[in-house]
C-alpha cells in the first residue's frame, strides 16, 4: 500500500469525502507501456479532502522524504495563494515500534498553512494561536 493511499483510507476514517489529485504522465515513445512520471495538481497535492467544515490538501510521502516534501511545498507562491483557502499538510508514513517488537505504520502529520502565510496576516496569528477574534 503506497503512502497516498493510506493517507485517503486515514482520511475516509475521519469521515471526509476524499479524492486522489496525482495522475500518471508517459514519458517515453512506448506510451503506457514505457516509463511514467507522476504529476501532482499544482506540482504538490496528492489528495484532497472536505467534510462540512474543512478543505484539505494533503502531499503524502515516506518518512525519509518528510523534510524534502515541506522545503518544496514552502518554496511554491502557489501554495503561499491556497494557504488562504484550504490547509496544507505533509502526511508522511513510516514502519516505528520499540526493538524487537513489531513495527506498526505510524502518521506524522505537519501542518504548513500558518508558515505559508504572512507574518503579520491575522489568518496567520488565528492558525498559530486557534483563537478567533469576535467583534
Amino acid at each position: 500500500m503506497s503512502p497516498t493511499q493510506r493517507t485517503q483510507a486515514e482520511l475516509r476514517k475521519q469521515g471526509y469525502s476524499v479524492s486522489i489529485c496525482e495522475r500518471k504522465i508517459p514519458c517515453t515513445p512506448a506510451g503506457y507501456k514505457g516509463l511514467l512520471k507522476t504529476q501532482d495538481l499544482f506540482e504538490f497535492i496528492d489528495t484532497m479532502a472536505v467534510n462540512d467544515f474543512h478543505l484539505l490538501a494533503v502531499q503524502s510521502t515516506d518518512g525519509g522524504h518528510h523534510a524534502t516534501r515541506v522545503n518544496k511545498i514552502m518554496s511554491l507562491e502557489v501554495a503561499k495563494s491556497l494557504a488562504y483557502h484550504m490547509d496544507i499538510e505533509v502526511w508522511s508514513w513510516s514502519k516505528r515500534g520499540p526493538r524487537g517488537k513489531v513495527k506498526r505504520w505510524t502518521l506524522r502529520r505537519e501542518s504548513l498553512t500558518a508558515r505559508l502565510l504572512p507574518k503579520k496576516s491575522l489568518m496567520r496569528r488565528v492558525k498559530e494561536e486557534g483563537t478567533y477574534a469576535l467583534f
